[in-house]
């Protein structure tokens, strides 16, 4: 409850401040006077954004969407978005936040304000426990399945070397069910997936062998928005000082907030 007054306060001094030291379009404001807070989210990339049993937005992103508005004492509007459109939902204005899992890496670092982060993600190649796979040149005359959906798509296939075969598949799922009918001989996932995996089928022995590339995401808005990205950074310091994020990422990967992470 504290959390929730000091954010309120925040935005009600935020607004407050002179015209002459925002935007021309004070995304804050608008969304105060709207009453309502329209949240970019990704919703097939569980755990971060899915369906709960009941059909209705679920996962840990949306989890903290909700916890936002909450907070602010706004109404929340979810914005579905397909992940190649995260960025333009923000430029073209059509949601005040993302909370999409967005990783801080490469171009979307100069086209979007990204608070401090609040999550990890590591992408691995994945193989039974008895292939050897210590380093890339052991992917040589291997099959490697790989989809679009993971973001670290286009860093796998760089470094696969000559003499591996690319096997792409149109989404995650298929990347793994490819390496359990014996199809590929290694898949590129997610670490959570790979983890959610073992624990349900322990019999299965895969595990991980290499990264490919880990990146820490946070929530973000739109560039020249100073009052909103401060308003942003205040509730995840508050929200994860007081154990809320980290009841959030237990509830959704079953794990601890990876090491690391400062809310300050």
């Amino acid at each position: 409850m504290r959390g929730r007054r000091a954010l309120l306060a925040l935005a009600a001094a935020l607004v407050a401040a002179p015209v002459g030291a925002r935007a021309a379009v004070n995304i804050l404001q608008r969304a105060i006077d709207r009453g309502v807070l329209r949240v970019g989210v990704w919703l097939e990339a569980p755990p971060w954004g899915g369906f709960d049993a009941d059909g209705r937005p679920d996962g840990s992103e949306v989890a903290i969407a909700r916890l936002l508005a909450r907070d602010m004492n706004l109404r929340l509007q979810l914005v579905r978005l397909r992940p190649e459109d995260r960025v333009a939902a923000l430029e073209e204005d059509r949601c005040d936040v993302l909370a999409a899992a967005l990783p801080m890496v490469g171009p979307t670092l100069g086209r979007v304000a990204f608070t401090l982060p609040h999550g990890r993600v590591t992408t691995v190649f994945a193989a039974p426990a008895g292939l050897r796979l210590d380093t890339a040149g052991d992917l040589v005359g291997r099959r490697v399945a790989m989809s679009a959906d993971t973001v670290a798509f286009e860093t796998a296939h760089a470094r696969l070397p000559p003499g591996t075969t690319a096997l792409f598949t149109r989404h995650l799922a298929d990347t793994m069910e490819a390496l359990l009918l014996g199809e590929a001989d290694v898949a590129v996932t997610y670490d959570w997936q790979l983890r959610d995996l073992r624990l349900a089928r322990p019999d299965l022995d895969i595990v991980p062998k290499l990264t490919v590339q880990s990146w820490s995401h946070g929530l973000a808005a739109a560039l020249g928005q100073p009052d909103l990205l401060r308003l942003l950074n205040i509730f995840l310091f508050l929200r994860g000082n007081d154990g809320s994020l980290a009841e959030i990422h237990a509830r959704y990967f079953a794990a601890p907030l990876p090491e690391g992470l400062r809310f300050r």
